[in-house]
């Protein structure tokens, strides 16, 4: 064999290896819903098909109070790219008029774009959910999922298979042992509900669509081993994924779009072993609010982590609260999370990137905030704010106590509120260890960052 032959052998040989480890799953366009205007996405070559998401009520039907926020006085609007995919990738997204500038979200990513007159590329190493702001338009939501490594049978008959195309079930009642799969190229619009029951997987790459219609769009009640994989959840009435009382409930890869006002993303209430993981939310309402209402029922062991979040009004990246009358809400981790942006009024004079408002007489202890990095400007960094009660209900008081914060970065210079009531309803024991603010270490009680009252005990910084 000749040393031609030999190089050539062996050139074939890599592209095809190199071939095998790079994959692109792109789904069929969906014809009820509409093509995107703005942006065309090609990924290794290959066309992906990207949608135009808007509003559709009309904005005199919302309450005042939502029309008057500077954030949500127009139709909102988003444009959304969803494929899988292994391997590295090289993405090239064409506009109609020239790319002035792009920033790609999270930040934490460091992903550099390329801009050629009305184009940008960037690469990818693996799957990732990013949120791209090019000029002053619209966003792009652009989600690179995994390759779908399990699909279940359609014959199967504890299996609800919806394929490519549009399906209006309305509102599910699965019973035990069901696993309901939206493929990628579906468009299902309905929601799901549960009360009792057991061992349910809601899989796929697909849309789960309320239409606006339904107040719990995904509402789990009394149930256990409920699992929700990579499909989009979007467009309910009110919070979108409502969690009540149940046992080991798992969100992963999940990407929730919501747009009403009261349009929370996911809601864990009076639940346990509750795993929100490698998420991505963006929500007119706070995209992830631990809450215990019963007051008859603990809460404890809540993992967020690996999410982003974008909190485009009336929202925390992640909140405890306000609803706290459980005896206790305790092993809370938010561990590993950017949040991309959270603003907006509240009960408590305005929103913050991540916040403990116990409005009731839970006792709160052993939270964890650990590696999370809060990109734009907020009203406030972080917030512990024992209140009289009667911001949602008529109760008491109650308690904050061993509270981590490690490694956080937030890229603004705001106030960091540490509030208890009284002498017997007091914020104890907060750690702040590594964290920064604009790049500098929080070392101290600085006046020109923590508002504090004369009811929190034990701050400490390592």
């Amino acid at each position: 064999m000749s040393k031609f032959t030999m190089l050539l052998l062996a050139v074939v040989i890599i592209f095809f290896s190199c071939s095998k480890d790079v994959q692109i799953v792109s789904y069929p366009s969906i014809s009820t819903l509409k093509n995107s205007n703005l942006y065309k996405v090609r990924v290794n070559g290959t066309p992906v098909w990207t949608e135009k998401l808007r509003t559709h009520f009309e904005l005199e039907t919302l309450p005042g109070w939502f029309t008057e926020e500077p954030y949500t006085n127009e139709q909102q609007e988003v444009h959304i790219t969803n494929f899988s995919c292994k391997g590295k990738l090289n993405v090239e997204i064409t506009l109609e008029v020239p790319v002035d500038s792009v920033s790609i979200h999270p930040l934490s990513r460091n992903i550099k774009p390329g801009i050629r007159e009305n184009t940008f590329s960037f690469k990818l190493k693996k799957p990732e959910k990013l949120y791209i702001i090019v000029n002053k338009l619209p966003p792009l939501c652009f989600f690179a999922n995994p390759i779908e490594v399990e699909k279940p049978d359609p014959g199967n008959e504890n299996v609800v298979y919806f394929a490519p195309g549009v399906h209006r079930p309305g509102m599910m009642h699965p019973k035990s042992g069901t696993t309901i799969y939206i493929a990628g190229g579906a468009v299902v619009f309905g929601g799901i509900e549960t009360d009792g029951k057991s061992d349910i997987r809601v899989l796929g790459r697909g849309i789960l669509d309320g239409g606006f219609q339904y107040r719990r769009m995904v509402k789990l009640q009394n149930s256990k081993n409920i699992e929700f994989d990579g499909i989009i959840i979007r467009n309910g009435r009110s919070w979108t994924n409502t969690i009540i009382n149940c046992d080991s409930v798992i969100y992963r890869n999940v990407k929730v779009i919501s747009f009403r006002p009261g349009g929370d993303g996911i809601n864990p209430l009076n639940s346990r072993h509750v795993e929100i993981d490698n998420c991505f939310l963006r929500c007119t309402d706070d995209c992830i609010a631990i809450k215990a209402p019963d007051g008859e029922v603990a809460m404890h062991d809540i993992r967020v982590t690996n999410n982003t979040m974008v909190g485009f009004a009336f929202s925390d990246g992640c909140t405890i609260g306000f609803e706290t009358n459980a005896p206790s809400i305790s092993d809370v981790l938010v561990k590993n999370c950017d949040i991309i942006q959270s603003r907006g009024g509240s009960r408590v004079d305005g929103h913050s990137a991540f916040s403990i408002i116990c409005d009731g007489p839970a006792k709160i202890h052993n939270v964890r905030y650990e590696n999370l990095r809060i990109e734009q400007d907020v009203l406030k960094l972080f917030e512990l704010h024992i209140t009289d009660g009667t911001k949602y209900g008529i109760d008491p008081p109650g308690h904050i106590q061993n509270i981590h914060l490690k490694n956080i970065a937030w890229s603004s210079k705001q106030s960091i509120i540490l509030n208890g009531f009284d002498a017997d309803h007091l914020v104890r024991d907060v750690v702040f260890e590594n964290c920064k603010i604009q790049g500098k270490p929080l070392g101290e009680l600085r006046d020109d960052v923590f508002q504090i009252n004369e009811f929190v005990e034990g701050v400490k910084f390592k």
